[in-house]
């Protein structure tokens, strides 16, 4: 396997939007998804983990790109979690409002292979919650690189996400540990070596 390479230095500098463009309050714990919102991506799946956050922090979801996804139009609707939900639309700057965030959720559900806005928000440091679908159980090592859920469970996202939130340590140590894993094993020029050489 040759991995789709990337460079964390390539968001060296790179100027982070205030979330509070979005309508984020500033003491909220900021959970972000960049994606287009088709109904693989299991978007109405983490807004569905609301239910289940303990009210020990202000949760707010930031979630960037175009919908796609009726159940998450409904969702969006309920008047009881809807001033927690933040959507930007689509953006040229989605990766700079991931690095803003306090950590980043792919919950895909079928037909994921390497996400590359999972690889962008490890590789600034924001410690990924993903699920065992495709190719991302490779790509992030549960507990040691970001957490890994089963799909379809929006209480095992919902403790997933309680758990970085009452941890700073240890979310601080998977987003480290996150940016490394790319600059390392998923890193552009190790796949340029490993293609040359499959090709020699």
């Amino acid at each position: 396997t040759i991995y789709k390479g990337h460079d964390p230095a390539w968001y060296g500098g790179m100027k982070h939007p205030p979330l509070s463009e979005f309508g984020v309050p500033e003491n909220a714990f900021t959970v972000c998804f960049t994606g287009r919102m088709r109904p693989v991506k299991g978007v109405d799946i983490l807004i569905e983990s609301l239910r289940y956050l303990p009210d020990n922090h202000e949760f707010h979801l930031v979630l960037v790109g175009k919908v796609s996804d009726p159940k998450i139009t409904k969702l969006a609707a309920n008047p009881t979690i809807s001033n927690r939900l933040h959507f930007t639309g689509a953006r040229d700057d989605a990766a700079a409002i991931a690095g803003a965030c306090d950590v980043f959720v792919m919950p895909s559900v079928a037909r994921e292979g390497l996400p590359r806005s999972v690889i962008e928000a490890m590789s600034q440091k924001v410690p990924p919650i993903v699920t065992n679908v495709g190719g991302m159980s490779e790509l992030v090592i549960n507990n040691e690189s970001g957490l890994v859920i089963p799909p379809h469970d929006p209480e095992a996202l919902a403790m997933a996400i309680a758990d970085l939130a009452n941890d700073p340590g240890k979310r601080r140590n998977l987003g480290q540990n996150a940016r490394n894993r790319i600059a390392t094993a998923f890193n552009v020029r190790t796949t340029s070596s490993r293609t040359l050489q499959l090709f020699r």
